[in-house]
């Protein structure tokens, strides 16, 4: 044991682990006596040996300062490297979901476009397939339609169209005055009631 645990950290103890120590003994040479208790007085250190150790315990003390304060600057140095990782651990989560945003936002936009897309051309296919049924039905209506005798009419009403009939009694008169020496007149003399063919030519 050094001066300090005798003289300061153990001295409160050796009153009691001497009193033991001579129970000890006496119970073997001298059964029957009992130890009531025992005192030791503090012994008087030499005034070297105290300066001494004054001195010892003052380096001693620095040097548990010294120690306790790099474990406080090692503890805060290490406070600040878990408080930087856990900054950067933050950042780089926010840069991560940020950057998931943008992607999901792009491949909704990508999957509107495609979206837009599909439903034009297919409103583009209804309408070109509506055409071509309603070009189909046309055709295939037309195509009944242009029977010989459809085309007979057609031809007399051509015909009905283009030429010009007179009727009355002053039919030479008027032709005189408005039709022109080339033009084609149909002479073809219709009975007008009360009249007969001699009065209309």
């Amino acid at each position: 044991q050094n001066l300090h645990s005798v003289y300061i950290d153990l001295f409160d103890q050796i009153d009691e682990n001497l009193k033991i120590a001579l129970q000890k003994d006496l119970t073997v040479v001298a059964p029957g006596l009992d130890i009531v208790g025992v005192r030791v007085t503090k012994p008087k250190i030499p005034e070297a040996i105290r300066r001494n150790y004054e001195l010892m315990e003052a380096e001693r003390t620095k040097l548990l300062i010294a120690t306790e304060k790099q474990k406080v600057v090692e503890k805060e140095a290490e406070t600040e490297r878990k408080r930087a990782i856990i900054e950067a651990n933050k950042q780089a989560e926010v840069a991560n979901i940020t950057f998931s945003q943008k992607i999901m936002e792009k491949d909704s936009l990508k999957k509107m476009s495609e979206i837009e897309d599909t439903t034009n051309l297919a409103r583009q296919k209804s309408q070109a397939d509506a055409e071509f049924y309603a070009a189909k039905m046309s055709a295939a209506s037309n195509s009944l339609k242009l029977t010989p005798e459809y085309l007979e009419l057609m031809k007399y009403q051509s015909i009905m169209t283009n030429v010009k009939m007179y009727f009355g009694p002053s039919i030479p008169s008027y032709l005189a005055d408005n039709v022109k020496p080339n033009e084609h007149i149909h002479r073809t003399p219709i009975p007008v009631p009360g009249e007969t063919a001699e009065n209309v030519n």
